[in-house]
């Protein structure tokens, strides 16, 4: 007797489709059983992760298979959004927290909402646009929903990975632009925007080939279920928008709450926030090596924790406490000229620890043209003092006035665009500085005041008008310290803050740039490590020093 075809051996369902017996099944997971071998035969060390994806895979979809089943069965519409909100949707948010290295408190409530939130807006669309009889019909709400959570998932985790990357390593980029008086919003723009536009190419490639290459997973479902293929492509239309949409809210979201939980109520950059990740991914929840490698982590993680207490060092003074009273003092070197309060264009008076090693006590002034300079070794805290200063850091405890008004008067951007802050080394800024004044000049504290024109200060310091169109990668250091003090002239702060701002130059720049500092009439305060230049440019000196005193 000759063998009969597979067909005959398959029988239509009552919706048209055909069945398939679960002798089948083990076939198509034949195919996966020969890649595995035939991974292992050329050492592709993949070969166990194929096979246990595909088992996992089987067994998955046929535990789906039978937990649905009940739930068309029931049609009721409390299950059926339970099933949607309360399973997939937090499957699904923990799915995507767990791919970043790096995660801040609250992410998975900001994913979970982010998820939930564009889901139910773009179900309320879906619904007036299928509308199926009843409306909570879970054979269309849970295999929609399904692909609309899957494909928002593929674009929210990569964004969310890259705007915490962009926080994290372009962190002077931001803290550039907050010291220039943006808002959280503007400093992290540049990250947004770029991150939006890659989270959203391959929803948009997806929308150029559909219907070309292939035939779309959703309408190839629809027509081996029995479905015309006019209305499978139909029902492929609405939900290739759908799912671009639900794409579009979801990392829209996702990347405004993230950047929102990044920064402080005043605008500060909280980059302390961000800790490794902990999470597992959801496909190592089932994995016994994931679990191995997790205990042992944890296990030396707990052996490190009882050496330290148990071993005794003595701390070094970089390290010591504020219990232990090791202070920072803002202590005066040059004779301290007479002030009347009109003339005070700075007052700070700050106590407090700085980062968790020093307990520091600044106190000084700074009146109208007085060009102060800070000195101390390396490492004791003058960027941070400055930092302070411009509210670019949190105080502990302490005062900062502006001109008789207190710093609590002013918004933060305000603050900082007239308490700017200039750090030592160039920030990795994208683009020229031509774009970079240009996005100064946008900023909404900025929206009031003239133009900026860097080049009469530029050229002051020896380069010319051209430098402000050349990329900043293809500037040197010592170009790009006198392009930024030439920016930083031109804003016309009522305060400068300068950290080390000719520390890439040779003498004759450097005597260029003290020139134009002194003549710009500005008040500044600027930290230096060269005594020369101090006693070239400053009307008052005091130096960060470190003492121990006993409790």
């Amino acid at each position: 007797m000759s063998a009969q075809p597979l067909s005959v051996a398959l029988v239509a369902d009552k919706s048209g489709a055909i069945g398939l017996p679960f002798s089948h099944l083990l076939m198509a997971l034949a195919i996966i059983v020969f890649e595995s071998l035939a991974a292992r035969y050329l050492q592709l060390q993949i070969a166990d992760q194929l096979l246990f994806a595909g088992i996992r895979a089987f067994i998955q979809l046929n535990l789906l298979g039978y937990i649905l089943q009940p739930i068309f069965a029931a049609q009721d519409p409390f299950i059926t959004l339970a099933y949607i909100f309360g399973f997939m949707v937090l499957v699904s948010a923990w799915e995507a927290v767990a791919r970043p290295p790096n995660v801040y408190p609250g992410i998975y409530r900001n994913a979970v909402l982010s998820i939930g939130g564009s889901l139910c807006v773009m179900m309320v669309v879906l619904l007036i646009i299928v509308a199926p009889t009843p409306w909570y019909n879970a054979q269309y709400l849970i295999p929609l929903a399904g692909m609309l959570i899957n494909n928002a998932l593929t674009g929210m985790a990569p964004a969310l990975n890259m705007i915490l990357d962009h926080l994290k390593t372009r962190k002077e980029h931001v803290e550039t632009l907050l010291s220039f008086g943006a808002t959280p919003w503007e400093a992290a723009w540049p990250g947004f925007t770029a991150t939006f536009r890659q989270a959203l190419i391959p929803s948009v490639n997806g929308m150029n080939v559909i219907g070309l290459v292939s035939i779309p997973g959703m309408m190839t479902g629809q027509v081996l279920g029995g479905s015309p293929p006019t209305t499978a492509a139909r029902y492929q239309i609405v939900i290739t928008f759908l799912i671009s949409g639900t794409t579009f809210l979801t990392v829209w979201s996702m990347l405004a709450s993230t950047i929102r939980s990044m920064f402080d109520d005043r605008g500060r950059l909280a980059s302390h926030k961000l800790t490794k990740q902990s999470l597992m991914k959801v496909a190592q929840c089932c994995s016994v090596d994931a679990w191995k490698k997790r205990w042992q982590s944890r296990s030396t993680k707990t052996d490190k924790a009882v050496a330290g207490t148990t071993k005794k060092e003595p701390l070094l003074a970089s390290q010591a406490s504020a219990d232990q009273k090791t202070q920072l003092c803002l202590v005066a070197s040059s004779p301290q000229q007479s002030t009347t309060p009109s003339s005070v264009i700075l007052d700070f008076d700050f106590k407090g620890s700085v980062a968790a090693a020093y307990f520091v006590h600044a106190k000084f002034q700074l009146c109208e043209g007085d060009i102060g300079c800070i000195m101390g070794p390396s490492g004791i805290g003058k960027s941070t003092l400055l930092k302070l200063i411009s509210d670019l850091l949190p105080p502990t405890e302490g005062s900062m006035r502006l001109k008789g008004k207190d710093s609590t008067s002013y918004t933060a951007q305000a603050w900082r665009r007239d308490v700017l802050y200039m750090p030592q080394s160039k920030a990795a800024l994208p683009d020229s500085p031509r774009e970079f004044v240009q996005s100064l000049e946008k900023l909404r504290v900025n929206l009031e005041k003239p133009p900026l024109d860097p080049v009469p200060f530029m050229e002051a310091v020896g380069l010319d008008g051209s430098y402000l169109e050349r990329p900043w990668g293809e500037i040197s250091g010592g170009e790009a310290q006198r392009t930024m003090c030439a920016i930083a002239l031109a804003a016309k702060p009522a305060c400068l803050l300068l950290d080390e701002p000719t520390s890439a130059l040779d003498d004759d720049s450097k005597r260029l740039v003290e020139a134009q500092l002194k003549a710009s009439g500005i008040t500044m305060l600027v930290v230096t490590h060269d005594e020369q230049q101090a006693a070239r440019i400053a009307t008052r000196t005091w130096r960060l020093t470190q003492s121990n005193t006993s409790a």
